[in-house]
């Protein structure tokens, strides 16, 4: 009777730690907020005390007051834009992007275009265009822990673009969704959001590109997320919101 205890007592302390460490494996595997520059190449340069260096600085200060600021005329002409996830207050926002900026400028110190991505914000710069939509860098940020229900949680992902991309821009803040969804018996987080400087039928076209790189490089990975200039999708099985 004594070993028949102590065998159901060992089998029931075998399966608490095997749940303990099921939840430790999801909270810690979650995707670290990468800090992410990138200098555009292509864009050209500028020189410190040039006017486009004036204008670079004045349409920064702008932000994220207004989320995307013009100054000037061609051929210094230039653009900068701010991108919080929809979910954040104005505060934490604003603490973001200013803490953003400088490590930006100090990153590409005189190349015309560059873009970053810290915690949860982005800040990109760049020769004003009409439609900025220019998907010139992908960054994906994906956990190791992998989920046993592959197929489940790549269909929820699969609906939640479908469903998303149909409403984008009807609610508060435009272009911007945010769900959780149930598979099995696990729950996703997942959001998306475009910056405010493409056309709608762009921002569907940054979404569609995205996804499909999440499930190029992140097939079955309990969080992953995946980082352009012009777009973003995120997901975890916590909700990072309040990380």
């Amino acid at each position: 009777m004594k070993k028949q205890m102590k065998m159901k007592t060992i089998i029931l302390l075998l399966h608490l730690l095997q749940i303990i460490l099921n939840v430790a494996n999801f909270t810690m595997a979650e995707p670290i907020y990468s800090e992410i520059f990138r200098c555009k190449k292509d864009s050209g340069t500028y020189q410190p005390n040039s006017l486009y260096k004036t204008n670079l600085v004045s349409a920064l200060k702008s932000l994220p007051a207004l989320t995307s600021k013009s100054v000037g005329v061609k051929p210094n002409e230039v653009t900068a834009v701010a991108l919080c996830a929809g979910y954040l207050n104005p505060q934490d926002c604003k603490s973001c992007v200013d803490k953003t900026i400088p490590l930006l400028l100090q990153k590409c110190p005189n190349q015309k275009g560059a873009a970053a991505w810290r915690m949860k914000c982005m800040v990109k710069y760049g020769e004003y265009v009409v439609n900025n939509y220019d998907v010139w860098f992908v960054a994906n940020e994906v956990s190791d822990a992998k989920t046993k229900d592959v197929v489940g949680l790549q269909n929820t992902l699969s609906s939640f673009v479908d469903t998303s991309v149909l409403g984008l821009y009807k609610g508060q803040p435009k272009g911007y969704d945010y769900q959780n969804l149930r598979y099995g018996s696990q729950t996703v987080y997942m959001v998306m959001q475009c910056t405010d400087d493409i056309l709608p039928k762009d921002c569907t076209k940054c979404l569609h590109h995205i996804f499909g790189e999440i499930k190029r490089c992140c097939s079955g990975a309990i969080a992953a997320a995946i980082l352009t200039p012009n777009c973003y999708m995120r997901y975890a099985h916590s909700d990072f919101r309040v990380l």
